[in-house]
């Protein structure tokens, strides 16, 4: 699933940042394909049935063919030599009835080759990262399933799952697993044929267009911030209520919820109305403040809590305090505000710790995310009241997690950017050093650990991407990533505000990398959305 709805924050403050892209950083190698007019011309004449114009033939040990309607998958077939002849009629018997046939309007060609046998004791060849890249093959006796990296993409299943999937319908133990399976992946060319007057060939990397970090300048990060708004909006009902998650190939939205990234999403509303001066959409985004407050508020003892299954989370309450505060018309909801203002006071302590839980009482754990994002709203909350207690809390909590951070063991980088921005607000006003000296030292410290570039890859669709495969810090998530940027860009404007050209060039690389990972991730044509199902009447 590539369509996340809590970026949008980050992608909007980088577009104000125009002198990000003046320069240009690396280039990675350009993707080798073949003869895409050639291959577009085989396979439309050969659907039809006509004298190829091409004598374009594959070089594959096995051939994998799917036809969609509309996105969706009409039949596919596999054909283990390299016949592209035998494979499109064997493709228009699958799909059946002539009439049927007509109405395909999309082709999609895996050419697998390279296979290689694997150790089912080694599960390295089975995480995330192939999916998508390579395709996969697992056999037991007469019986092969195999699987074309588009198929595990579009179906939205990981090697492990067909591995459970064949092991349900053999009726095999786990020792069987082991030792009478036979495990092969292959490397795979990619392509999608487009059927229509002109046909059109596309090469793909892992169901996409490959984005070269040269790509990433203003402009392309302006329409990644529009797309991302449109996004919101459309995703936005009218009832005020906000799509967490949406899985394309199924066109349904997740069960799943989370109210810190809900009200995460209401504050990139609010900004992505203020940067387009949409009256319209801020409006929307009041509706969309009132849903959440009327859904996940409640008061206790004067306390405002935001409550999901049975939580109540230092974080939640503080972004929803928050996004209150950043809308024009905050005075609407000034008393859910005081009273989720004086939660994230009582879960203050006097050594400058916070109590991450409200509810279960006594849970205090997740120290890297909700004391960050509490300190975040009292920042902005200083920025309007300058009331100097609530600046010497600040300042007791900088110096109790400065400390608490820099203790080997709770090194995360998920501390580092809810940090930043606050102490980047709060150094505004004030130009207090030592919270200049740690947002340089923890910001530094995170492009150094987390942040991959070339040489550091398995494939370079992933470039840019915050995850370090060799410590214990979490999967990759575009979440994330966005959390990570808006950090850095803050660093970044902290750098050039002090004259550290240096730090500031390398901050600006490393958003401009972030940017390119986000952008390679973003729905944006229909190549990508190939297996997304259209709606018969858009």
């Amino acid at each position: 699933m590539r369509k996340y709805l809590f970026i949008g924050a980050a992608v909007i403050a980088a577009l104000l940042l125009g002198y990000l892209f003046v320069q240009k950083t690396e280039n990675p190698p350009q993707l080798s394909s073949n003869d895409s007019a050639a291959i577009a011309k085989t396979l439309g004449n050969l659907w039809q049935r006509e004298t190829p114009e091409s004598s374009w033939s594959p070089q594959a040990e096995a051939i994998y063919l799917a036809a969609r309607r509309r996105g969706r998958r009409v039949a596919h077939i596999w054909v283990y030599q390299s016949d592209i002849q035998a494979a499109v009629e064997k493709l228009r018997a699958a799909v059946g009835d002539p009439r049927d046939v007509q109405t395909i309007d999309t082709l999609e060609l895996v050419l697998a080759r390279n296979f290689k046998f694997l150790d089912p004791r080694d599960r390295g060849w089975s995480t995330n990262i192939h999916r998508g890249v390579q395709g996969f093959e697992i056999s037991h006796q007469d019986t092969v399933e195999r699987y074309a990296p588009t198929y595990m993409l579009s179906t939205n299943r990981h090697t492990r799952r067909l591995i459970k999937l064949f092991q349900i319908q053999q009726g095999l133990s786990d020792q069987q697993m082991l030792s009478e399976v036979a495990y092969r992946s292959f490397e795979a060319d990619q392509w999608l044929i487009s059927l229509g007057e002109e046909v059109t060939a596309q090469a793909m990397e892992r169901g996409n267009t490959y984005v070269a970090v040269e790509d990433v300048q203003q402009a392309s990060t302006e329409r990644l911030a529009r797309l991302a708004t449109e996004w919101m909006q459309t995703n936005l009902h009218d009832n005020g209520r906000m799509t967490y998650k949406y899985w394309p190939s199924a066109r349904r939205e997740s069960t799943s919820n989370n109210m810190i990234r809900q009200w995460m999403a209401t504050i990139a509303l609010i900004r992505a109305a203020k940067h387009w001066e949409d009256e319209e959409l801020m409006q929307r985004a009041a509706k969309n403040i009132d849903y959440n407050l009327q859904n996940f508020y409640h008061e206790e003892d004067g306390y405002g809590l935001i409550e999901f299954r049975g939580k109540i989370k230092l974080g939640a309450v503080a972004v929803a305090a928050l996004a209150i505060l950043e809308h024009p018309d905050s005075q609407r909801w000034a008393a859910q505000e005081a009273a989720l203002r004086r939660t994230t006071d009582y879960l203050w302590n006097d050594n400058g710790m916070f109590t991450t839980f409200y509810k279960p009482k006594g849970r205090n754990d997740i120290q890297n995310f909700y004391p960050g994002e509490a300190l975040l709203y009292w920042a902005f909350l200083y920025e309007r009241d300058r009331k100097p207690e609530r600046l010497e809390r600040i300042l007791k909590s900088f110096e109790y997690y400065r400390d608490w951070h820099l203790t080997p063991a709770n090194r995360n980088p998920a501390f580092v950017p809810w940090h930043t921005q606050a102490y980047y607000q709060v150094w505004l006003l004030t130009g207090n050093p030592e919270l200049k000296d740690f947002i340089f030292k923890t910001n530094d410290w995170l492009v150094d650990v987390m942040q991959q570039w070339e040489g550091d890859v398995l494939y370079r669709d992933t470039l840019g991407r915050f995850y370090s495969p060799k410590r214990p810090f979490g999967p990759p998530h575009v979440s994330s990533t966005g959390v990570y940027m808006e950090g850095l860009i803050d660093a970044f404007e902290l750098a050039r505000k002090e004259s550290d050209t240096e730090r500031a060039e390398r901050y600006r690389k490393s958003i401009v990398r972030g940017l390119r990972s986000v952008m390679q991730l973003q729905f944006d044509s229909e190549l990508d959305m190939f297996y997304v199902p259209k709606p018969l009447h858009p």
